[in-house]
């Protein structure tokens, strides 16, 4: 039983639509602002999950005490492991780069099937690698860098930028370091040439 003062009162009309032009402007604004950073949040989840890929191939190598390649089919394709039958692929719209120092040359046949070749990342049972890298790009152009330590196994994230930069400051050392020894060389004690310089001195 209802009494007075206490009907049910629902939306108006011109209520609903003020209610929906508002909701609209929120998605026009929010949209471009969510699509700019997707491609971010994508290169962001990829670089973690590989990170953990390759740690678990040291692990695996570790473990089973024999050595686990990394290789990628093809130029920008997916990421294959010699103890995995299927390759990690990259999502869509992010390009990986394999880098090693160990490289395999594929026949003909094996190319267009798929196999992989090119560089190549090594882990060893005793926790060492062969080293090497593995870049991440996005079509915006951000991109991340993996690194695998030659010696220690660890993998490390870093960017294209910093290891540009470090390999210009290592250059610029070694051209310093090659100027001062070209500048003062080092004569070495008791050569043949100090001793023609004493006996060429009058007695």
């Amino acid at each position: 039983m209802c009494t007075a003062g206490t009907e049910a009162r629902g939306f108006t009309l011109l209520e609903l639509l003020v209610v929906l032009l508002i909701a609209s402007l929120a998605v026009s604004l929010v949209g471009p602002a969510f699509q700019r950073l997707m491609p971010g949040l994508q290169l962001e989840a990829e670089t973690r999950e590989l990170m953990a890929l390759l740690r678990h191939a040291r692990s695996q190598a570790i473990l089973s005490g024999r050595r686990v390649e990394l290789s990628q089919e093809g130029q920008g394709g997916a990421l294959r492991l010699s103890y995995r039958e299927r390759p990690h692929a990259p999502p869509r719209g992010l390009t990986l780069t394999l880098s090693g120092s160990v490289d395999t040359l594929a026949s003909p046949a094996d190319a267009g099937g798929g196999t992989a070749s090119g560089a190549q990342i090594l882990f060893f049972p005793q926790g060492d690698s062969s080293g090497g890298s593995l870049a991440v790009a996005a079509e915006d152009g951000r991109s991340t860098l993996i690194k695998v330590d030659g010696l220690s196994g660890r993998v490390q994230r870093t960017t294209v930028e910093d290891e540009e930069r470090l390999k210009e400051e290592r250059e610029a050392q070694k051209a310093k370091a090659l100027k001062q020894r070209k500048q003062h060389p080092v004569t070495p004690k008791g050569s043949s040439f100090g001793r023609q310089e004493q006996a060429d001195e009058p007695t």
